[in-house]
């Protein structure tokens, strides 16, 4: 009889894990940011290994441009790129209809070589749906809500790379932004793909004063950088100010560059506010 109600139980646990197993946020898998130190002390993080992943949703969906991967979050999917930013924003990146969207690459971010020669500023719209929704901001939801985690100083210092995996280039930028603004900033709007060296100087001038952070990072017009945005909640809710936005920003590490495992930031005490706000 004992025998018999150990087997039932260790029946029961195993149904359990594999019911549990199928319990999970719809999304991407969540990351850390792993690496390595050389006999000489210097640091290497570890590329997403995601080609097989890349090639998968490649040939499932031809709009399929690169993978995008943040540690310490669950973003860690493909990017789509079609010749709109409307086409995507509520379908999944297999093209059916998904009211959370996907990971997609603003149209005039245009990539050339299979992606292993970027656009200078690479867009990647996201939503962030809110908790409730449209009411208030989820570091904890789906897709683009993860980027908020960003504002735990902890966090932040524990991810200074996001990664774009693409076909022909596994391309790595270290973070120098994360900031609240309007849909449209002022003196120069952050999503744009091309900028002179003027408006582009002035462009990382005003995120970095914007930034929750001060980032140890030099940007130049010489340099490619990132932009991951989506909505937020942060100053109303959607029905009384859609125009909220949460951007962070990364810039391509240069050839030769030092890694670092950590970020080197201190925290903004002053950072420059979203125009809305009186």
């Amino acid at each position: 009889m004992k025998t018999t109600m150990r087997w039932t139980a260790l029946l029961l646990a195993a149904a359990l894990l594999v019911s549990c197993a199928g319990c999970k946020k719809s999304g991407g898998q969540g990351t850390t940011q792993d690496g390595e130190y050389d006999q000489s002390g210097n640091y290497r993080p570890a590329l997403p290994n995601v080609s097989a992943e890349l090639a998968d949703a490649v040939r499932q969906n031809s709009d399929v441009v690169g993978w995008l991967t943040l540690p310490n979050t669950t973003i860690n999917e493909a990017v789509v790129q079609t010749t709109n930013n409307d086409y995507y924003l509520r379908r999944d990146v297999k093209k059916n209809y998904a009211y959370e969207g996907c990971y997609y690459m603003d149209y005039e971010s245009v990539m050339f070589d299979n992606g292993a020669d970027l656009a200078q500023n690479t867009i990647i719209y996201g939503h962030n749906l809110g908790s409730p929704m449209g009411v208030k901001d989820d570091p904890e939801g789906a897709k683009f809500a993860q980027l908020l985690k960003l504002e735990d100083i902890e966090l932040a210092q524990k991810t200074p790379y996001v990664y774009l995996t693409t076909e022909g280039a596994a391309h790595v930028f270290e973070i120098f932004a994360v900031f609240y603004c309007e849909a449209e900033t002022s003196p120069v709007p952050y999503h744009m793909a091309e900028y002179s060296d003027e408006r582009f100087n002035a462009l990382i001038g005003d995120v970095k004063a914007r930034s929750e952070y001060t980032y140890d990072v030099e940007v130049t017009p010489e340099d490619r950088i990132l932009s991951l945005s989506t909505c937020s909640y942060k100053y109303g809710t959607y029905t009384q100010n859609p125009d909220q936005r949460f951007v962070v920003m990364g810039r391509l590490v240069r050839e030769g560059e030092s890694y670092h495992e950590t970020a080197n930031l201190v925290k903004n005490e002053n950072p420059k506010l979203p125009a809305f706000v009186k």
